[in-house]
């Protein structure tokens, strides 16, 4: 008898946010629109929307987006481990702050909270670099705030960390 019986269930939703403290990480979300002199950059968002192509075209045994999908899943590996070993050498530095100082996270008084609505867990391991980049340049700038980086080491592993995330997204692009 409980055969017969039918649930007209909907589907499950769920409501996931991104909050953002640094305006590095928020760049890297949005990107960069192509202005004169200066050429686009694709931002997460837009690297999410080509994952979702991607994401069809192996639905539909298209050997070529099974192939790209490799390429983008080893890519986020590879960035994967080079944001560790950044966050790593960070470490290190940190390390070097005297016992008796103690010093709490830094974090934005207006941070940027965004709605994610993804639909592949790359795009998702792509979101979770982001915040461990956003994390990193916290951290990079209060190295520097406290006088434990120099001004130039800054721009140089801010850069590092983009750079990073920029090439991912990039690959993308060539799909």
């Amino acid at each position: 008898m409980a055969d017969n019986f039918q649930l007209n269930l909907g589907s499950l939703r769920s409501s996931v946010n991104l909050t953002l403290h640094t305006h590095h990480a928020s760049r890297l979300w949005f990107g960069r629109q192509r202005t004169e002199g200066k050429p686009g950059m694709i931002g997460l968002s837009g690297f999410a929307n080509i994952l979702n192509r991607i994401k069809r075209g192996c639905e539909q045994d298209d050997p070529y987006s099974d192939w790209f999908l490799l390429l983008i899943e080893e890519k986020i590996d590879t960035a994967e481990q080079e944001m560790k070993d950044i966050d790593n050498r960070l470490d290190e530095v940190m390390a070097a702050l005297p016992a008796m100082l103690s010093i709490g996270e830094n974090l934005s008084v207006q941070p940027v909270t965004l709605p994610l609505y993804l639909s592949t867990p790359l795009a998702f391991k792509a979101v979770y670099l982001l915040t461990a980049y956003d994390e990193l340049v916290r951290r990079i700038l209060l190295a520097s705030h406290v006088g434990l980086i120099d001004n130039n080491a800054k721009g140089q592993w801010l850069d590092e960390g983009a750079a990073i995330l920029r090439r991912l997204f990039g690959l993308s692009q060539r799909y």
